[in-house]
This record gives structure tokens, C-alpha cells and sequence, in this order.
């Protein structure tokens, strides 16, 4: 049965490629669907500020997870309702986002990721990077790249 991985930040761009991915995969005839959002610490071996400065150490990043588990939920639910024939999952997982999507792919056995770009250029691109980019990179499955200008 067909596997496919969308990364999910909870932006209109990865909601425009989750959208996509259902669509495709259920006018195939169906499959398995996972919506999986990666989770980046604020502080940690990736860098980035203390949050302790901010609160009790861990007390925001709690709060960031609980969130992103509800928003999972939601767009759990909401492809279950249209797309029935689909066996669709959702997965939280925590630390660089590139690296982790391709490894639940390689877990999965996913034919096919699914992400949204954001559209950056110039050097809103070289500063920021592209996540969507390193997983085309690094996957050794097909990469959909859901491509949207940066004016959207």
C-alpha cells in the first residue's frame, strides 16, 4: 500500500500541500497518509535562545507541543471526513526538520514525501535556507515540492 509523508508546519503553504497530497493519493485509490510535524527546540543542540529566560525552563516549549498536538488533531480529523478511503496518521516528532522527515520517510517505508515551499529568494533564501530543499536532498524517495510565491 502506497505510503506518503507531508511536512506539516501549520502554514497555509503546508495546508496547500496536505490539500494536495490527499487529493492525489485518495484519485489513486488510497493509501496510507501521514502528517507529520517536526518540532525544533527553541534551545538544545540545534541552538537557539534559552526559553528559561522567558518562563520556568521547558514550561513553553510544553506549551508549543500540546499546541501542535491539537493542530495535528484538527487536521487529522478534517482529511479523515474528506477522504475516507485514506489511512490517515499524524506524527510529532522533535529536532531538525530536514533530517527528521527524511527518517520517518526511511521508517515508514514512504513512497513520497509532500512539502510545501514557501517560495523565498534572494537573501531571504540564503539566510533562512530551505527545508524543503535539504529534504529533496537527503530523501531516497520521490520529493513533492507544493511551490507557492512568496507574495501568498
Amino acid at each position: 500500500m502506497r505510503t506518503w509523508i507531508v511536512a506539516f508546519d501549520f502554514s497555509a503553504h503546508a495546508r496547500t500541500a496536505l490539500d494536495l497530497a490527499a487529493g492525489q493519493l485518495d484519485a489513486m485509490g488510497g493509501g496510507n497518509l501521514c502528517i507529520l510535524h517536526v518540532h525544533q527546540p527553541a534551545s538544545g543542540p540545534d541552538g537557539g535562545i534559552d526559553l528559561g529566560l522567558f518562563g520556568a525552563p521547558g514550561e513553553l516549549e510544553r506549551a508549543y507541543v500540546e499546541e501542535a498536538e491539537r493542530e495535528l488533531k484538527k487536521a487529522l480529523d478534517e482529511q479523515r471526513v474528506r477522504y475516507p478511503k485514506l489511512g490517515v496518521t499524524t506524527r510529532l516528532e522533535t529536532g531538525n526538520p530536514a533530517d527528521t522527515v527524511v527518517r520517518v520517510a526511511g521508517e515508514l517505508g514512504a513512497e513520497q514525501i509532500v512539502v510545501g515551499s514557501h517560495g523565498r529568494r534572494g537573501f531571504q533564501r540564503f539566510f533562512l535556507g530551505s527545508v524543503a530543499e535539504r529534504i529533496a536532498r537527503k530523501a531516497e524517495c520521490t520529493v513533492l515540492v507544493v511551490k507557492q510565491p512568496a507574495t501568498e
